[in-house]
Formats: C-alpha cells, structure tokens, sequence
C-alpha cells in the first residue's frame, strides 16, 4: 500500500508499520456502494471509476522486476473504494500481490457478479446493471483467467457456504452467460 501509494495511486496515508499493524490515515465519506444506495454516484459513474481504478494500478510499475506482471489487489470492488474529499480511495490490501493483470480484473468481475447472484447485499438489485457496464470497461479479459479466479475466490476464508455454491453462477456471468 505504502509504494503504490508513493506512486501516485490513491491509498490511505501509511503513517507507521510495525509488524503486521499499520498506522493508516482516517479517511471520510462513503464506499462506492453506498453512494449508490443514496444516489450520490451513478452506477455509470462507479463503473467508468472502478475500471479505471483497475487500469491505473496495473500500469504502475511492480516493487520487484517481474516479467508480464503488475501490481494486482485482489479484492476491487465498491465495499473498497472509499469516495472521500479528495477522491476515491482504494481499501482493504490484505491480498495484494504481483501477477497478471487479468487475474485482477476477473477477481473484480467475480466479486461484483457474486453480489448479484446471491441477491442479499443492499444494492443487489443495482449490481445487474452495474455489473453490465463494468464488464464493458474493465481493461484486459476478465474471463482469461476465470478458473483461477474462481479457485482463488473459492478458498478464502471469509467466504460463506452459500457465496461458495453461488460462485459457478457468478463465473457464468463473467463468461457472458447472465
């Protein structure tokens, strides 16, 4: 967080690490979810900013020479992005690494399709119409690299029972098949 952050891309100020703790920058405003629950942003709008979210951290340079891979988050989606006075602010960097970029942006699609097929996050009935315009935009393929996406997914730990037998249903959306 602390080198994209050095370069440009819009993270939480790293005050101070120690160990596994982090001494972060407050930040203030909503996520990109809730400002669609409000109306405040337009799913257009979120869409066009979570893509180019996504483009922008996958051109920066990686910390280490790694042939053909950038910097990828691995959970980019708008419960982590914060819209704040000085813009939107990207979260939650626990499983941030190298790798292709494609890995990334199916993750997102992933992510952003689960919550339409499960239907139970306050802004399912947006997520559709949102999801359909952010796999228009998202950079690269995101069903290039679906089966990894899906096994990625699929193993961490946070993830319920039902939001496990619902990822198939998910990934069929990524691959076109909504």
């Amino acid at each position: 967080m602390a080198y994209v952050g050095s370069l440009g891309y819009p993270v939480p100020q790293v005050f101070e690490t120690r160990g596994n703790e982090m001494v972060l920058e407050r930040l203030y405003g909503p996520t990109m979810a809730q400002a669609f629950a409000t109306g405040d942003l337009t799913l257009e709008a979120g869409a066009e900013m979570l893509a180019d979210l996504l483009r922008s951290l996958h051109e920066l340079p990686p910390w280490q020479e790694s042939p053909g891979d950038c910097v990828l988050h691995l959970d980019l989606h708008p419960e982590n992005v914060l819209l704040t006075g000085r813009g939107p602010v990207v979260i939650d960097w626990c499983n941030a690494r190298l790798g292709e970029a494609d890995l990334d942006t199916g993750l997102s699609a992933l992510i952003v399709a689960q919550v339409a097929v499960d239907g139970t996050h306050p802004i399912a009935a947006l997520v559709g119409e949102f999801f359909e315009t952010l796999l228009s935009l998202l950079p690269g393929d995101p069903a290039r690299l679906l089966d990894e996406v899906v096994d990625f997914r699929a193993g961490q730990l946070k993830l319920s029972g039902q939001e496990i037998d619902g990822l198939a249903e998910a990934a069929a959306w990524v691959r076109g098949g909504r």
